[in-house]
């Protein structure tokens, strides 16, 4: 189990709106049918539109500056042998998702009106997604990148000859192309790795976007990896505050883990 808590940027600031992000998580669904989409869920629902999402996230921003996050995301990411535990990938992994956040909560040190946070306090949305792309940050592309850069400078040349703005051996060039493609170093089905290709195998992951304040839209919530657990003075009151990553990372895999034993049961 493999999991990321980052908050939302756009460069160096943090993203106003949660809409790109809705809008990149939309991408999988473009052009399938509807039965065949993967539609936004928490714990109160199923089939919650992206608009909706965007709305709820950015209506829930209450007394936060701009220097602050407005909202996270969790990326949640089992490994091939989890995924191999599952019997239908969409639905187990929503429950998984409803149960994680359950988690979410729990590890908080803080309380609410007296009492402990709980999944109702959080405002979030996730979504499955069945496959990935290969990044430009992704180790197969940066060592692929001399191939395609020389690719590109041979098709640009190919170009030129035939729209009569340079003279050259257009065959010799396509025998070159032919040439790196084949000896660029990161191969899948007999082709080279590029930005944008989808990767082969299971790829089932889930997307969370949580909202950095709770569900009445009074209280912060960072789960942020400087934010321990701790207890602070403040106004003469003891408070408890922070979020501990390092228990909820670790209790996520034995969620998954017993979720799905009683699944298979």
């Amino acid at each position: 189990m493999y999991i990321t808590i980052t908050p939302q940027r756009l460069g160096t600031n943090y993203s106003q709106s949660s809409a790109d992000f809705v809008g990149y998580l939309e991408k999988e669904n473009q052009g399938l049918e509807q039965r065949d989409m993967e539609h936004f869920f928490n714990q109160y629902g199923d089939e919650i539109s992206a608009e909706e999402v965007v709305k709820e996230i950015d209506g829930n921003t209450a007394k936060l500056k701009k220097k602050e996050p407005k909202f996270y995301s969790i990326t949640v990411s089992p490994s091939k042998y989890e995924l191999r535990k599952l019997q239908d990938n969409s639905q187990d992994l929503k429950q998984y998702t409803i149960e994680l956040m359950k988690d979410y909560a729990a590890y908080f040190n803080r309380e609410i009106n007296g009492r402990p946070i709980t999944v109702d306090d959080i405002k979030y949305f996730a979504k499955i997604e069945h496959q990935r792309t290969f990044k430009g940050t992704d180790f197969q592309i940066k060592e692929n990148q001399p191939y395609a850069t020389k690719i590109l400078q041979l098709k640009t040349g190919i170009r030129n000859i035939q729209t009569g703005r340079a003279e050259g051996n257009i065959k010799r060039m396509k025998k070159e192309i032919n040439k790196l493609e084949k000896q660029a170093p990161h191969q899948q089905n007999g082709k080279r790795i590029t930005q944008g290709m989808k990767k082969d195998g299971e790829q089932s992951h889930i997307h969370i976007i949580v909202s950095r304040k709770d569900a009445s839209n009074t209280f912060s919530l960072s789960p942020g990896s400087k934010h321990k657990a701790s207890e602070v003075e403040m106004h003469g009151k003891t408070v408890k505050r922070g979020f501990d990553r390092d228990i909820f990372f670790a209790k996520a895999e034995q969620t998954f883990d017993k979720t799905f034993e009683t699944l298979s049961h």
